[in-house]
């Protein structure tokens, strides 16, 4: 990528395949009532053009870079363009016509990506609490850019025609749902992102026709671009999208338990440590000589391999024992952790996120009393099949925090937890609920949808002794293992 690219997040899409574009929404009749073209991040013009010279109608363009504009006013001279950032820009203001064409292809960059061209920072999908400080406020500059269009003509019959990425798409479609925005129809057309931009990234022009009329009935129709063929039927039930293209059981409901993700402290090269001959070595291949009380068991989402997980190669030192705490007590009881720590400074002083500005030196998060129970139940975020993994060690164990499990302090019930989340009824269900060309397709939202009791209560222990078997492990399922987690879910029990 060059640096342009890294600095605006933009990927200048290719006249053949705007002109592909253009052709389908006349195909579909999208065009007849359209008055106008928009094109909020206008790049070097090759969609603008496309649209004008396709269907003749005055056009807009914004982009805030000014070369681009200069550019893309010689192309297109009949063209209104205006040279700004389209976050600062009143969309509805500058066009004076009613329905409207919004096309383009705004940058493939989240804000955490971008040094500018930012919008201003607000909470603009309402989240709550920690939320809105850690990933969930990692927005896609995309998707804020197409809700930004939404908001403009809501309410009229326009036309919003983005390629984006297809996990952006979706959130859209949520959007639109908790907004109560009326739509004659949604469509998703997949396309090969690496053959048109050279980037292998799962990608979709999203088509949304907005309707002036009162109509809260969303169903997006999934495509394949190149054959038109209908591959999915993308539905709201309870705020969640579901596919239609599955046969589950369903397990939708409140998880019973509380979905964790693992420790988070952005300083890998000096908190990960590796276990070399007996000694700590951290990723700067130093040998590292601290104090043993603070330094615990890791399993990174990649090694979430083994249904079993007991040996370990890797290390993490936790600073904290809950969010927030003071960690000067480190120079104190472990001094040599503290002289670490501190010989290392400069690591931590390059942590950008805002939850380590407002905390005390060496500080982490998603630490907490869960995090040092005695046994968790884990999986990998980023596996498109998942394995679920009994974590057990001597000390507790910790995991990242592109990982997420549930806490245990007995044996048998992370045991039995562990079987039944690997059952095939559970994994069919967690795949059928689950995108899988999203970088991350478990989550701990998409986890904390699935009830853990109506689960177990549908499984029988047959089918638990069936998945011990083809997982390779050794008998110790039993019937009171099985009634005692079934008893303990139904009743609410207490777990870290």
């Amino acid at each position: 990528m060059s640096g342009n690219k890294k600095e605006f997040g933009d990927y200048q899409t290719p006249i053949d395949f705007c002109d592909r574009v253009c052709a389908y929404l006349d195909e579909q009749g999208l065009i007849r009532n359209i008055d106008a073209i928009i094109e909020p991040t206008c790049g070097l013009g090759n969609f603008i053009v496309s649209a004008f010279e396709n269907f003749h109608l005055p056009a807009i363009g914004i982009d805030i870079n000014n070369s681009y504009i200069k550019t893309v006013h010689e192309r297109l001279p009949s063209g209104t363009f205006i040279n700004d950032n389209i976050f600062d820009v009143a969309v509805a203001d500058i066009c004076k016509y009613r329905n409207v064409l919004v096309i383009g292809n705004p940058p493939w960059a989240t804000n955490s990506d971008l040094d500018y061209n930012l919008p201003q920072k607000v909470n603009f999908k309402g989240l709550k609490g920690i939320e809105a400080l850690t990933g969930s406020s990692n927005f896609d500059i995309c998707e804020y850019v197409i809700l930004q269009m939404l908001n403009a003509f809501k309410g009229t019959d326009s036309v919003i025609c983005m390629l984006c990425k297809t996990s952006v798409a979706r959130n859209v479609i949520l959007e639109i749902d908790r907004n109560s925005i009326s739509c004659n129809s949604i469509e998703m057309l997949n396309f090969n992102s690496q053959k048109v931009f050279g980037v292998s990234a799962a990608a979709c022009v999203l088509v949304i026709h907005l309707s002036s009329a009162l109509n809260t009935t969303i169903a997006c129709h999934v495509k394949d671009f190149d054959s038109l063929a209908t591959i999915d039927t993308l539905t709201i039930n309870n705020h969640h999208l579901v596919s239609s293209d599955t046969n589950a059981l369903d397990f939708e409901g409140t998880c019973q338990m509380t979905w964790r993700s693992g420790v988070k402290h952005d300083c890998g090269k000096v908190m990960e440590l590796e276990l070399v001959n007996g000694n700590y070595v951290n990723k700067y291949k130093e040998i590292v000589d601290v104090e043993d009380d603070l330094v615990f068991p890791l399993v990174k989402s990649s090694l979430f391999k083994s249904p079993i997980i007991s040996d370990f190669k890797k290390y993490v030192i936790v600073t904290q024992q809950r969010a927030k705490q003071d960690t000067s007590y480190i120079e104190q009881e472990y001094p040599h952790l503290w002289s670490y720590l501190n010989s290392h400074s400069a690591d931590f002083s390059k942590r950008k996120s805002i939850i380590y500005k407002k905390s005390g030196s060496f500080s982490m998060f998603g630490v907490g009393d869960y995090s040092f129970a005695p046994y968790k139940v884990g999986v990998s975020g980023f596996y498109k099949k998942p394995l679920f993994s009994l974590l057990t060690s001597d000390k507790p164990v910790m995991t990242d925090d592109t990982s997420y499990f549930l806490s245990f302090d007995n044996y048998d019930d992370a045991y039995t937890m562990m079987l039944l989340l690997n059952s095939q009824p559970v994994q069919e269900y967690l795949t059928s609920i689950a995108f899988l060309d999203s970088k991350r397709p478990y989550t701990v939202k998409l986890l904390s949808r699935l009830d853990l009791a109506r689960c177990l209560s549908r499984i029988t222990l047959d089918n638990l002794i069936k998945t011990e078997a083809i997982l390779g492990l050794k008998p110790q399922i039993r019937l009171e293992m099985y009634n005692r987690l079934l008893k303990t879910l139904y009743s609410g029990g207490n777990y870290i």
